[in-house]
């Protein structure tokens, strides 16, 4: 509980650097004062919601011990988000082991789903959504390059209330979940 005293320690410190630094007379008054000030008070805030967080967890220890762990597990979601080269790394390597097998033992679905893929890639209709932990992967209804009135129309594109029908996979951990799904059983063993 020694560390519950932190916030005395802080303010005694800050209270030294404020007396060891003092404001020359010839800003004063001027705008260069008013930024010193606006800086020390947002240090100060800080400092006191940095002091708050370390006393909560204290009281009560479980709370914190959630909150850092899911933080911690963000943080590396977010280290860990695929981007589009993964994407293409993982779609060449399911593609040459569905080459492998010869079409008429080739799963159906899995045949479909990666012909889709291609067909998107080649019109330039597949986009990649990155939302920070995740990526979202879907296709568009226009070119990327295509600049018709529909294709530029904001009447006419994809909407927020049908953008859930255009997603085509979901991309966690350098994973994509649907293509790792789909490959799961690709050849004459599939049930």
């Amino acid at each position: 509980m020694q560390f519950l005293r932190v916030g005395g320690r802080i303010a005694a410190l800050r209270q030294r650097v404020a007396d060891k630094f003092q404001m020359p007379e010839r800003f004063k008054g001027t705008v260069v004062e008013k930024w010193v000030q606006y800086w020390n008070g947002l240090v100060r805030d800080y400092t006191e919601v940095a002091v708050g967080v370390v006393r909560e967890s204290y009281l009560k220890p479980k709370k914190a011990l959630l909150y850092g762990t899911g933080m911690a597990f963000l943080y590396h979601a977010g280290l860990n988000n695929p981007d589009e080269e993964a994407f293409m790394t993982l779609l060449r390597r399911s593609t040459n082991k569905m080459i492998t097998v010869p079409l008429e033992l080739q799963n159906p679905v899995t045949a479909d789903y990666l012909l889709t893929l291609e067909r998107a890639i080649n019109q330039k209709k597949l986009r990649l959504l990155s939302l920070g932990i995740c990526t979202i992967l879907w296709v568009d209804l226009y070119d990327e390059d295509d600049c018709t009135y529909p294709a530029i129309c904001k009447y006419t594109t994809v909407g927020i209330l049908n953008f859930h029908e255009r997603i085509i996979d979901v991309g966690f951990w350098n994973q994509y979940w649907r293509l790792k799904w789909k490959m799961r059983n690709y050849d004459v063993n599939y049930l």
